[in-house]
Formats: structure tokens, C-alpha cells, sequence
């Protein structure tokens, strides 16, 4: 949403830029523009729409699991007999499909807001794209007279 509101502030090839590095950037490859910082961009939204960082790290850790993923999710320990139960809703509360449904709930409302945010400045941003291309049309077509104009003949 950012683009949306700096998108002035950028020249041509800035915009550009930064759009092929949303649309295609990686860190695999040198040859290619470079990737975002996604977690940067995360926490830049989360200033606008709070809970997305938070919903964006409990559903990290479902993806990525590591203790509280795969052994906090699947067991149950009990400390006084130093023992530990495995298998599915051994836990009550804070599962992870709490944690799933909630981003799902979320999801439609954060996408309804980019899209409506995009929508809205769509007219315009096609308005300002048209004009420069229409510049830039204008100042090809002009004649050029850095070298001198051809001798005249009679």
C-alpha cells in the first residue's frame, strides 16, 4: 500500500524498478532484480492493519514448525511423571487451527482493503501512465537539431 501512496514520488524507472522486484525479484539469482525483504514489508504493514505481524508468525511457525510446531502441537507433557503423550488434541487451547482460522477470517478483509485501495487509485495512476507515455511519444517525434540542419540546395 505503500506504492500506492509514494508512487508520485517515483520516477519511470523507479516505479518500474521496484515493481519487478515485487513481481520478480530473488536471491537466488544475480542476473535478475533483487528481492524484497519480506519481513521488512510485513512489519511496514502491520503499522497499517495491526495483528498481521503476529498472524504472520504463528502461521510461520505452522509452516516452518519446530518445537512448539511438531512436538508442542502433537504431545503432551506431564513434568511430574516425566512422561510425554503423543497424538492429536492433546491441547485445549492456542491450537494452531485457532491460529489458522483466525488468519483465514483476517485474509478476506486485508485483501478487500488492497483491493479497494488499488481500485481507487487505478483511474488515476492509468491517467498519469497515459500522459507520460504521450510525453515521451511527443519529445520521439520532434525533430532533432543537435547536427546542423542539412545545406539547402537550389
Amino acid at each position: 500500500m505503500e506504492l500506492l501512496d509514494d508512487r508520485q514520488k517515483l520516477s519511470p524507472k523507479d516505479l518500474n524498478e521496484v515493481l519487478m522486484r515485487m513481481l520478480a525479484g530473488s536471491r537466488l539469482w544475480d542476473d535478475g532484480p533483487q528481492a524484497l525483504q519480506i519481513l521488512s514489508c510485513i512489519d511496514r504493514m502491520d503499522k497499517k492493519v495491526p495483528g498481521v505481524s503476529k498472524s504472520y508468525d504463528v502461521l510461520s511457525e505452522i509452516a516452518h514448525p519446530n518445537w512448539r510446531g511438531v512436538f508442542g502441537m502433537y504431545s503432551k507433557t506431564d513434568e511430574a511423571k516425566f512422561t510425554a503423550h503423543f497424538g492429536r488434541g492433546l491441547r485445549q487451547s492456542d491450537s494452531p487451527q485457532d491460529a489458522i482460522v483466525k488468519a483465514l477470517l483476517g485474509a478476506p478483509g486485508l485483501f478487500e482493503l488492497a483491493y479497494n485501495r488499488i481500485s481507487d487509485a487505478m483511474p488515476e495512476f492509468l491517467l498519469q501512465d497515459r500522459a507520460r507515455a504521450t510525453l515521451l511519444l511527443e519529445r520521439s517525434l520532434e525533430p532533432s537539431f543537435e547536427s546542423s540542419p542539412p545545406p539547402m540546395t537550389v
